[in-house]
């Protein structure tokens, strides 16, 4: 087939995928003239990035006569535990590539993305995964790649948690370096450029093309039932977002009132009794988030600069640890041996918030009463922005190994599909994110909005080398603990974590 020829198939397809999302906005504005049997008619729903009636920004940059003759776009995607299933736990959503519709309106976008991307350029998406805790593990897939330059994969994402190591060994490529990438498009968070950057390299960040990395973003959910039974107790939560007081004071007062002992014994200790909240480990690092820190930054040279271990940053996590992870009305030892009784809890109208990712909405589909979203609480009133993490264990970044042969194409096919799902694919993911039962209310979405415009990726965590600051002896395991001299962690690990970023900065000197 000539390249003219590809260049006519691709045009009409586009043609059609336009035709039918303008057929579904139809029959959608048909169907909300009638029953609302979520309760939202007449509200007006708030503008979301990649809304049709934006003018899209032009991507003229990306050649339009490029045909790459059947060449593979493969990508290594990032499991754990052997989990291959999409649809919970570690794969929450496909992002990459999907082999056929299978109903689901997100399975559907991300089809319909590839095969226009395929048409438009002669290339063939597809993935696998491979287990970060497997065997080969993936670092070791990545590393014999490299070694062999059988270039089998064209792209990688894995979870932020394990970068480190790819960069330190030169496995992967910048992507300053590529042409096509324009990383200051909106399709590419600008907080994931910013702190993935070291010197002038990015080997890693977050195009609009994945997913995990929002799922793996946190936030709060509400048991609006608790809520409302309660309402001499619990103000408008909604309302408290909007003005800016949804803060740590707001979490903990609201959560004294309601926790109560419903067993007959006058302890809250058990999965029976009313708690305030409910959570795990990670909210320590939620929180310290939400007050607007991280534990590093990246300066406007490009190296890293630790934050964390001045006075400040000490007294907000010792305010963390001792007012909220160890108050009791905090649901954390009750589901150290399941996780699942958290969600369990929440669902049977037994806690009033729940800390977790968005991807939690996927446990509560079945949920028989409402809740909401919020965003993490912030320190105080002062504070000007919400800030939501995106979690170093959960989340999503995306890069192009070393070994690759042909950058361009890589360079092309990634800023297309990135495009594509600003427009196409980010927001059906947003609106299935809330067909949740109770999260369909203008508020819910709000909320929602204000979770995905904070998302905030932090340096300190997924550059640290294995200083053991955030490992089982700190403070992501200190709960288990109950250890309440914060300063104490700090004091042990400062040193390691110092000689970490020493090597770290070392190595953007060689960079450049």
């Amino acid at each position: 087939m000539s390249d003219t020829c590809r260049r006519i198939l691709a045009f009409l397809l586009a043609m059609v995928l336009c035709l039918g999302t303008l057929a579904l906005v139809s029959c959608a504005d048909e169907s909300q003239e009638g029953e609302d049997p979520a309760g939202t008619e007449n509200s007006e729903q708030p503008e979301n990035p990649g809304e049709e009636e934006e003018p899209r920004l032009p991507i003229d940059y990306l050649p339009t006569d490029k045909s790459y003759g059947g060449a593979q776009v493969h990508f290594l995607e990032w499991s754990a535990n052997g989990q291959t299933d999409v649809g919970s736990g570690w794969i929450p959503w496909e992002e990459c590539d999907v082999d056929d519709y299978d109903g689901d309106a997100i399975n559907s976008a991300i089809y319909d993305r590839n095969r226009l991307t395929e048409e438009t350029y002669d290339v063939v998406i597809s993935k696998e995964y491979v287990s970060v805790d497997g065997s080969p593990t993936y670092t070791t897939s990545v590393r014999n790649n490299n070694s062999s330059g059988d270039d089998a994969y064209q792209m990688i994402t894995l979870r932020t948690g394990g970068i480190s190591t790819l960069v330190m060994e030169n496995l992967m490529t910048n992507m300053y370096e590529l042409e096509y990438l324009h990383t200051d498009m909106p399709w590419w968070n600008q907080d994931s450029v910013r702190s993935f950057t070291l010197g002038e390299t990015l080997f890693w960040a977050a195009p609009e093309m994945l997913l995990r990395d929002k799922g793996g973003t946190a936030a709060m959910f509400f048991n609006q039932k608790v809520a409302e039974d309660n309402s001499s107790i619990v103000p408008d939560l909604y309302q408290l977002v909007y003005d800016g007081e949804w803060t740590f004071d707001q979490l903990i007062t609201i959560s004294e009132g309601i926790a109560t002992s419903l067993d007959g014994n006058d302890i809250l200790d058990s999965g029976e009794d009313l708690w305030g909240c409910l959570g795990q480990d990670d909210p320590v690092y939620y929180l310290f988030n939400g007050a607007g820190l991280k534990f590093a930054h990246i300066d406007d040279d490009g190296y890293i600069e630790y934050d964390f271990g001045d006075e400040e940053s000490i007294n907000i996590m010792d305010e963390i640890f001792n007012n909220i992870i160890y108050a009791e009305w905090y649901g954390h030892t009750i589901h150290r041996t399941d996780d699942s009784k958290t969600d369990e809890i929440f669902k049977g109208d037994l806690a009033l918030f729940s800390f977790n990712c968005i991807k939690g909405v996927l446990g509560l589909r079945d949920m028989t009463t409402n809740y909401g979203i919020l965003p993490t609480p912030k320190y105080d009133k002062y504070q000007k922005d919400y800030s939501s993490l995106v979690w170093v264990h959960h989340d999503c970044a995306l890069g192009i190994p070393s070994a690759v042969g042909d950058k361009e194409m890589v360079s092309v096919i990634l800023e297309y599909l990135s495009y594509l799902s600003y427009y196409e694919v980010y927001p059906v993911f947003y609106d299935t994110v809330l067909m949740g039962r109770s999260t369909r209310d203008e508020q819910s979405r709000d909320m929602l909005e204000i979770v995905f415009q904070t998302r905030s990726f932090d340096p300190g965590q997924y550059w640290d080398l294995g200083s053991g600051l955030h490992g089982g002896e700190g403070y992501l395991r200190l709960a288990d603990t109950k250890n309440t001299n914060i300063a104490s962690i700090w004091a042990k690990w400062e040193s390691a974590v110092e000689q970490n970023f020493d090597e770290i900065n070392t190595f953007v000197d060689e960079l450049s």
